[in-house]
């Protein structure tokens, strides 16, 4: 019989292994390019560096960049900076406008992010893949 050590310890090596297997590795979607998937609204291309965020929808020219200030690996915020390319009365939000998105799944070259505006309850669900 194995003394109750090992078991203590072959435990703990398992408990470990499955704690840091659970960890997100959102870091490899702070930068890069990548293709926001919505089947119910208009995709988005997005374009990401350490400070600044642009999306364009996929079948307009409309445009918009953001600010982007990481809370943590898996939380950011994003300020609205400038909108381009707004066709005459479409109702677009004012320069106050701040969204808090949360990466909560991550598989190969996708995530899966939650957005919330301002302080509202809503909360939006999309898949995000990174193509570059």
């Amino acid at each position: 019989m194995k003394p109750p050590r090992f078991y203590f310890a072959a435990g703990l090596i398992l408990t470990t292994t499955v704690v840091f297997s659970q960890q997100l590795k959102c870091a490899d979607f702070k930068t890069g390019t990548f293709k926001l998937l919505d089947a119910n609204a208009p995709n988005y291309f997005i374009t990401r560096n350490d400070t600044l965020q642009t999306e364009t929808a996929e079948k307009s020219i409309i445009s918009t960049d953001f600010y982007i200030r990481w809370d943590d690996e898996c939380h950011y915020e994003l300020t609205l900076k400038k909108i381009y390319h707004r066709p005459a009365g479409l109702k677009m939000p004012d320069k106050t406008i701040r969204l808090f998105v949360h990466i909560y799944k991550v598989s190969g070259d996708t995530c899966w992010v939650e957005t919330r505006a301002g302080t509202t309850k809503y909360v939006s669900k999309k898949r995000m893949v990174k193509i570059r």
